[in-house]
């Protein structure tokens, strides 16, 4: 009568493993959605932001540079240091674009590794219910073989 409980512990193993593997895939659209807003947080929030406060600085600096004295004039000092600074802002831009582009392929993988997990969880049981089914068909074979043996119904 083995042969019963591994009937059922082949069911059970179905439903686990599909189960595992929807959690996953739960988790893992959680995640792209995550990423999806952190990626429109940074393009509507973050980045203007930056912008604004480069732009602010800049005017403090040129603001600056005009009651120093200085003549802003191409080929003086004075343009110089504004073209750097505008060179060192557009540096600070590229390189927020490429951390918020890395965080959002970062989540995006993650939710990648996630549903990946839940189809190996999947699989994890529907082996395991194979394996199950395979010794209930042998705990049924067993018996079969004992009972023609003995010439009368042997239950295991």
């Amino acid at each position: 009568m083995s042969f019963i409980g591994n009937l059922a512990a082949a069911s059970s193993a179905k439903a686990i493993g599909k189960y595992n593997a929807s959690v996953a895939y739960q988790e893992a659209q959680y995640e792209r959605k995550k990423a999806a807003i952190k990626q429109k947080v940074y393009e509507t929030v973050e980045k203007p932001r930056l912008l604004d406060q480069q732009d602010q600085q800049f005017s403090n600096f040129f603001v600056k540079s005009l009651r120093s004295g200085a003549e802003m004039r191409a080929g003086t000092t004075p343009m110089f240091v504004a073209i750097k600074n505008k060179q060192l802002q557009a540096f600070d831009v590229a390189i927020a674009d490429y951390n918020s582009k890395v965080a959002v392929t970062d989540m995006i993988n993650q939710s990648l590794l996630i549903e990946a997990r839940g189809r190996g969880e999947e699989f994890k049981g529907k082996m395991t219910a194979n394996t199950e089914y395979m010794k209930a068909a042998g705990s049924l074979l067993s018996m079969g073989s004992q009972s023609q043996q003995a010439g009368r119904l042997v239950i295991v």
